[in-house]
């Protein structure tokens, strides 16, 4: 049984804050595919960050009788940096290099997807570690906690896709934002946990703020592309959303209007019929 409840406790957050966070991206979703992947490559990260915090940082830091300063040093020069780095990781090698990482709400979107699922194994672990009780605590706090740590180098990777430039500065204070917001908010946990919940919330709103930042900034905004297809009739380029061939006037809506390549209208690369998002440029296809 508990096979089947640790992992739905533990992942069951992340699910929902990932669906909570993802819907705001409304003028160009990111492929599930991809999505899906920066999620895993999110939980594979805790393995590099699990290794340096052992490490690093001294066991009596966990315990209750640890000192505040010892504390404040461990997570926020070792845990922050190193945990948020790894996420970071997560989405810079793959995500990032990706054609459909083109828009400034793609930095948030796949800095999400990478934070969740670090968040949701980190939850299966305590679970197995401390019992599913933990979950009361980490479910509505550490797991969305992670999402706003990691919206602070989010939003540094998607301003730098607004301005068309890379600066490897704005990256690094990214996560070094990042970094400090996190270890400050494991030691509220520790200190004074009331702060911890303020902190959480407040990032949450700001986190919001950054992706109604991202739809206003998006260059798809008011841009909509719908694909061609060759007409049966005549092989002439027609809307795919066309009820007759502008060329010849065949009747072409209904089922072939599904067959043969989809040219995209941004870049006119031929795609599968049943393609959601270009290969050549990652623009979304609609029907």
């Amino acid at each position: 049984m508990d096979l089947v409840t640790f992992p739905l406790l533990a992942f069951t957050p992340g699910i929902f804050w990932l669906w909570f966070f993802i819907r705001r991206a409304v003028y160009r979703p990111a492929p599930p595919r991809l999505l899906v992947e920066t999620f895993l490559l999110g939980m594979v990260s805790t393995i590099p960050a699990g290794i340096i915090n052992a490490i690093f940082v001294d066991d009596s830091v966990l315990n209750d009788t640890a000192s505040l300063a010892s504390v404040a040093h461990g997570m926020l020069f070792i845990v922050g940096p190193a945990e948020e780095t790894c996420k970071f990781l997560a989405v810079r090698l793959l995500a990032y290099r990706s054609p459909y990482f083109d828009e400034p709400g793609d930095g948030l979107v796949y800095s999400t997807a990478a934070s969740l699922g670090f968040a949701s194994l980190e939850n299966l672990l305590y679970i197995l570690q401390f019992g599913p009780a933990v979950m009361v605590v980490r479910a509505p706090l550490s797991t969305a906690g992670h999402v706003v740590m990691g919206s602070i180098w989010g939003y540094a990777l998607g301003e730098q896709v607004r301005a068309g430039k890379r600066r490897a500065w704005q990256t690094l204070a990214g996560i070094a934002g990042g970094a400090i917001a996190h270890g400050f908010f494991n030691v509220m946990v520790f200190a004074y946990p009331p702060a911890a919940i303020v902190l959480v919330f407040g990032g949450v709103s700001w986190t919001l703020g950054r992706f109604a930042w991202a739809r206003r900034s998006s260059p798809f905004r008011y841009r909509r592309n719908y694909p061609s297809i060759e007409c049966p009739n005549c092989g002439q380029s027609i809307t795919i959303i066309s009820r007759y061939c502008r060329f010849c006037g065949v009747p072409v809506a209904g089922p072939q209007a599904r067959d043969g390549d989809l040219i995209c209208s941004y870049c006119g690369h031929h795609n599968r019929n049943d393609a959601r998002f270009c290969i050549q440029c990652g623009d979304r296809l609609l029907r």
